[in-house]
């Protein structure tokens, strides 16, 4: 029995399988509770979006009930949702 290790496989390397990451988006809901400057800061220090496109998302998700806050695989996008609950803002995921 050999003792070394097998060769490493790089992502260009035709002959190893592609991992598959399922996508998916993250999108806050209406917040019916919250101040909106809890909401654009909250935004800004989970997805470090600067204040106006933190803004637009809040707004958004003000007026139409649900704003598209990113797109990421789904570990992340779990991560995301609880990090918004904890923090008491609504967030579903979305397959994208």
């Amino acid at each position: 029995m050999s003792s070394t290790p097998p060769p490493l496989r790089f992502s260009g390397d035709s002959s190893s399988p592609r991992r598959y990451h399922p996508r998916c988006r993250v999108v806050l809901l209406h917040p019916t509770e919250q101040q909106l400057h809890f909401i654009i800061a909250t935004l800004m220090e989970l997805t470090h979006y600067a204040k106006a496109e933190a803004t637009h998302r809040m707004w958004e998700a003000v007026h139409f009930g649900r704003s598209e806050v990113l797109i990421t695989h789904l570990e992340r996008g779990e991560l995301y949702q609880e990090q918004f609950a904890a923090r008491g803002l609504p967030v579903m995921l979305e397959p994208a």
